[in-house]
């Protein structure tokens, strides 16, 4: 029995003493602010703010043009490059139309020509005018993104050189086709921003 009653005091000297810090510290808050406290006593650590920077490569990246590299490309590259087109596609001129339409003369002619040389989706037609030269390497690029629901499936040729030598390529297949537009490769820049000092004479 005498142990019992021991066990019951600590545990009530263990909660008594709980609750008179706890009410120190309650009357302590009321009679002296936490900014008070931490004039007097202390000092606020202070976190600099993030900044948030947008890096760049979330921005959109310019397209680079196939045009400036048409005039320079090569033939054999451009008939390597239109292997990926050949399942649908021929350039035969006395062939017919595969799955798509034959490509032979294709540079200069009517987007919607109708015929022989196929039929096209409504997608397509509703582009209107020919295949100039900057049409040609916008749909090799990206084919939906003249025509967004077009029938084509190919997801397209994402680099300049490639698009270049295969329209070289379609160039060759055209008996007629339009002057190739002359736009100069522009070469890397160098410019960081800063002029060069020129020499003092």
């Amino acid at each position: 029995m005498p142990d019992k009653m021991t066990l019951y005091a600590v545990i009530s000297a263990f909660w008594l003493a709980f609750l008179a810090i706890l009410g120190v510290n309650l009357i302590g808050g009321l009679i002296l602010p936490v900014e008070d406290q931490i004039a007097t006593t202390g000092y606020p650590i202070e976190v600099p703010e993030e900044e948030v920077t947008v890096a760049a490569s979330d921005e959109p990246a310019e397209r680079p043009s196939a045009l400036p590299l048409i005039a320079s490309a090569s033939f054999e590259d451009g008939a390597k490059g239109f292997r990926k087109c050949q399942s649908c596609h021929s350039v035969d001129p006395a062939g017919g139309n595969g799955t798509g339409p034959n490509l032979y003369n294709v540079v200069g002619r009517s987007i919607a020509a109708v015929g022989e040389f196929g039929s096209y989706s409504d997608s397509l037609r509703e582009i209107g005018g020919a295949w100039t030269y900057e049409k040609l390497d916008d749909y090799l690029e990206d084919p939906k993104s003249l025509a967004p629901k077009g029938t084509m499936s190919f997801i397209g040729l994402k680099k300049a050189p490639e698009r270049a030598a295969v329209i070289k390529f379609l160039i060759s297949n055209t008996e007629n086709p339009p002057k190739i537009p002359e736009i100069p490769v522009e070469e890397p820049s160098m410019d960081d921003g800063t002029a060069a000092e020129q020499p003092s004479e």
